[in-house]
């Protein structure tokens, strides 16, 4: 008997303390909105209230590109969002929030970018959709994106992906 109640509480313990917490989701989705609402803002900053990521963090973007810091990705992103971004709107969705541990997450979410006017990235109303991988990591200052891969949908093979 006391091992049964020695083995309960031990299991009761471990899904204490490795619980993710509801705030813990929501600080993470808080993270995921900062982004998509500095780039509605045309603002590649990532500074100040819309300091998102982990000073060691590193991106992978659509064509391959790779930043292995926040410095690169910040100077990558000003520079794209000077000459390209500006000219669109993005509209995230969130598929799934994971907890590897109580201070790493992984999201997984789609885009869709919309060209909001005639330019070098298209004409007005042309989209593209893109499919994110994001890992976080809780630290002293909240949540901050560690990692993030961006893969841009193929439209003509989506329509063949036997997991649909």
């Amino acid at each position: 008997m006391k091992t049964i109640a020695l083995l309960t509480f031990l299991l009761f313990l471990s899904c204490t303390i490795f619980a993710q917490s509801a705030q813990d989701e929501l600080d993470v989705r808080a993270v995921i909105k900062t982004m998509e609402t500095a780039w509605n803002a045309h603002d590649y900053s990532f500074t100040g209230k819309n300091d998102i990521f982990d000073p060691n963090a590193a991106l992978i973007n659509p064509v391959g590109m790779y930043w292995k810091n926040k410095a690169e990705i910040l100077k990558a992103m000003q520079s794209f969002g000077d000459t390209r971004f500006k000219f669109t709107s993005t509209q995230y969705n969130i598929k799934a929030v994971k907890f590897l541990a109580p201070t790493v997450a992984l999201v997984t979410m789609s885009a869709k970018d919309v060209v909001e006017q005639d330019s070098p990235v298209g004409k007005k109303g042309d989209s593209s959709e893109g499919m994110y991988f994001i890992s976080l990591l809780k630290g002293g200052n909240g949540w901050k994106i560690t990692s993030l891969q961006v893969t841009e949908v193929n439209v003509n093979a989506a329509p063949m992906n036997p997991i649909k």
